[in-house]
């Protein structure tokens, strides 16, 4: 029993730090692209984004997120781009007519982390969209979605019921159900998790959009992984992978592969794990995911340790550690 005990610790443990260093590191693979496509708008949105989700790491609002590390990546891309979708759609009000005052002030203010002015502005905009009727419903939700996305990383509660009005005002809408599942895993609430999750799942069938469904399912074997019915997850992990090997999408693949690797390490099974992990690795690598292939050589270095393979295990985290140097994240590189 002790034997178990310590691996569980020493897998969930390894597990943890090295999403902590994705969590640091990420943002500059992620951000590259979108500073490309913002470069002409004359609002730097993702020195924006990058400044609020920095702030929100040092608050501690990001601590508190459940899943796995994999899964922590890709809730982080798909938090990010709710709030690249923020602070653009801000900077677009400017040129509507009728456009609410303080665009300005609230753009300013968030180049300094500060989202209150921009959240205020989104209720605005949001109250305006419900008076003009259930023809500018659709606008009026992304308004709420807005708020959501920046109340997210100060305020779990003003975020959910954000969502949930979102929600309510475009109940068709798979983004909106997939944040407020993300915000009630947040809060522990996993069945009403489950329930949201379960709503884009329903959405994605109801178009056919494979994607969707690929999203929804990963999600879903989070929760089964969380609540420790382990056998589903992995069955729910499963599937999503075939989804994403179908739609060739590799980082999909990557994360439901991490995801596998770490529920096998859970159940002590490392032979398992390892095929994931380095199935996963290979993936993040040809994505060029520094972070992410510094995360799975730590992973892997804790299962060589366990089997008493320490040489292997020591190489494992060196790579782990220069990886991390070079992401200039100080987290993972203390973990290493």
């Amino acid at each position: 029993m002790w034997y178990s005990d310590i691996q569980q610790f020493l897998i969930d443990n390894t597990v943890l730090l090295g999403s902590l260093a994705a969590v640091v590191a990420i943002f500059s693979f992620l951000f590259a692209p979108i500073r490309r496509l913002f470069a002409k708008s004359g609002t730097d949105v993702p020195a924006i984004v990058q400044t609020l989700r920095e702030t929100a790491n040092q608050e501690g609002a990001l601590s508190t997120q459940l899943g796995d590390a994999q899964q922590r990546i890709e809730n982080l891309e798909d938090e990010n781009r709710q709030l690249t979708e923020a602070v653009q759609a801000l900077s677009d009000e400017r040129d509507k007519p009728n456009a609410p005052a303080g665009i300005d002030e609230a753009l300013a203010l968030l180049v300094k982390g500060e989202t209150a002015a921009a959240e205020a502005v989104f209720q605005s905009v949001k109250e305006g969209r419900k008076a003009e009727g259930a023809e500018a419903s659709k606008e009026a939700a992304a308004a709420a979605r807005h708020i959501g996305a920046l109340a997210f990383l100060h305020d779990t509660y003003k975020a959910l019921a954000a969502y949930r009005e979102a929600d309510e005002l475009d109940p068709d809408n798979a983004d909106g159900w997939n944040q407020l599942g993300h915000l009630l895993k947040r809060r522990g609430d996993l069945d009403n998790a489950a329930e949201a999750y379960e709503r884009v799942l329903s959405l994605g069938n109801s178009v056919d959009d494979q994607v969707i469904i690929s999203i929804a399912t990963g999600n879903l074997g989070i929760i089964y992984s969380i609540r420790g019915d382990l056998d589903a997850a992995e069955d729910m992990y499963r599937k999503s992978l075939t989804l994403d090997e179908a739609l060739n999408c590799t980082e999909g693949m990557a994360n439901h592969c991490g995801n596998l690797g770490n529920l096998y390490s859970i159940r002590g099974d490392l032979d398992a794990a390892e095929g994931m992990y380095s199935k996963s690795l290979a993936l993040n690598e040809t994505l060029g995911r520094k972070e992410g292939m510094a995360t799975l050589y730590g992973n892997l270095g804790v299962l060589f340790d366990i089997r008493g393979e320490f040489d292997v295990a020591e190489e494992m985290y060196r790579k782990s550690l220069v990886l991390n140097e070079a992401l200039g994240s100080k987290a993972g590189m203390a973990s290493a």
